[in-house]
């Protein structure tokens, strides 16, 4: 947990130098990534860009929006740097309309724009990851385990760390298998289902999250309804294509 980094009378708000490093190296990724399928990499970089920024920019008033009343007395808040002043959720969504809105208008092969975007998602989910192990965020449930972390008074699994090292092992995979000849969609479809099978099983192991009956979390559900689709798609679509 690493909350500031201090270099000489320089305090850096760790996360969030995480998360602008993490969005460089994600418009880096797609950009070389779409080269491979044939698309414009500029143009897809230029969306990456604006998406993330609205996504940014989406969260924060997502937040604004139920605290309205606090920036109302005090404006200048809106500028914060505090990372728990932002609505992923909001975020999130608001990246998906732009990008998905500016990628449309591209008419670039489905699957294929897919593929080019699945280095970018793997990254994301590594910078996330890394991004909640600064901040303390994320934690999960104590433990004795000799690699546990002292976290919030107890040791604790280093779920921000599982997680890291699944969208890590994700983006090795889909790197391995590059210049591989495979469907289109292919590339895409591994990596989320390497992300979702980390999910499903270090969500288990967290302390965090919406805790559904039967002490299963809703990141689990998710997680688990996308590697049925996935299955799905492979099973129906992939293998459909592949006796054309």
């Amino acid at each position: 947990m690493l909350p500031v980094l201090q270099i000489g009378p320089v305090a850096l708000y760790t996360p969030g130098l995480i998360m602008v490093l993490g969005g460089w190296f994600m418009i880096q990724a797609v950009g070389r990534a779409a080269h491979e399928h044939e698309l414009d990499g500029n143009r897809l970089e230029q969306i990456m860009f604006i998406s993330l920024l609205a996504g940014v920019v989406g969260a924060r008033l997502g937040y604004a929006a139920g605290s309205w009343t606090s920036y109302l007395a005090d404006p200048w808040a809106f500028l914060s740097r505090d990372l728990q002043a932002f609505s992923l959720p909001t975020g999130v969504a608001t990246a998906l309309v732009v990008g998905g809105w500016l990628l449309w208008r591209q008419h670039w092969p489905f699957w294929s724009t897919l593929d080019a975007l699945a280095p970018g998602l793997a990254i994301a989910m590594f910078t996330y990851a890394l991004a909640q192990w600064a901040s303390g965020d994320g934690y999960g449930l104590p433990t004795t385990l000799p690699w546990a972390i002292n976290l919030w008074g107890e040791y604790r699994h280093p779920t921000q760390l599982y997680a890291a090292i699944t969208a890590l092992g994700a983006l090795i995979i889909w790197r391995r298998r590059y210049h591989r000849r495979q469907p289109a969609g292919a590339r895409f479809l591994i990596v989320c289902a390497t992300l979702a099978a980390g999910t499903l099983i270090g969500e288990g192991f967290a302390a965090t999250g919406w805790l559904l009956p039967g002490n299963v979390r809703l990141s689990q559900v998710v997680a688990l309804t996308i590697l049925v689709i996935i299955t799905y798609i492979w099973q129906h679509i992939f293998s459909y294509q592949s006796h054309r």
